[in-house]
């Protein structure tokens, strides 16, 4: 009787491991590539409490200021906000501006790192170490960023805090 036991047991976990072996390659074999978001901030769930009137758990300001050869940049208002036909608020993302003082919103339901370049993807522009907008950084030119007056060379995977000031500025090199 114990082999019997034993003997049903080893079958019933050896079938359990071959159905899930083959639920997983199903679920892996049928994912669409092109569904895969690389970051969390873009079309997330975590920000449409805007439109169903939840409240965000998580609410924090940052400033940035891009400055190219001396002069400041306009980060415009309300980058993150996404409308329909009709010109209504369908979708905000969790990382937006409502004006262009270059004071940036981060605003979700969840506890989350978001970094600087999720903003840069939101805006739809460029951001590396070797690019700010339509500018690269070459023999000539320079991308620095501050992070509360201090250099920092984490450029897109900066860390967002609430009420850091970020600074990027391209310029020539001295």
């Amino acid at each position: 009787m114990n082999n019997g036991i034993n003997s049903d047991v080893l079958k019933a976990i050896f079938l359990s491991l071959i159905t899930i072996s083959t639920l997983t390659t199903v679920y892996y074999l049928n994912i669409d590539e092109n569904e895969i978001v690389e970051n969390e901030y873009l079309k997330s769930d975590i920000c449409y409490y805007s439109l169903n009137g939840i409240k965000s758990d998580y609410h924090y300001h940052f400033q940035l200021n891009i400055t190219i050869n001396d002069e400041r940049s306009e980060i415009p208002m309300n980058i993150g906000f996404e409308l329909n036909k009709d010109g209504n608020l369908s979708f905000l993302h969790p990382i937006h501006t409502y004006d262009n003082s270059g004071r940036i919103h981060v605003e979700t339901t969840k506890n989350a790192t978001a970094f600087l370049g999720f903003f840069f993807d939101i805006w739809e522009k460029d951001f590396t170490e070797n690019k700010i907008l339509d500018y690269e950084a070459d023999e000539q030119h320079i991308i620095e960023v501050k992070v509360n007056g201090s250099v920092v060379d984490t450029f897109e995977d900066t860390i967002l805090e609430p009420y850091i000031f970020i600074d990027i500025e391209y310029r020539e090199t001295n």
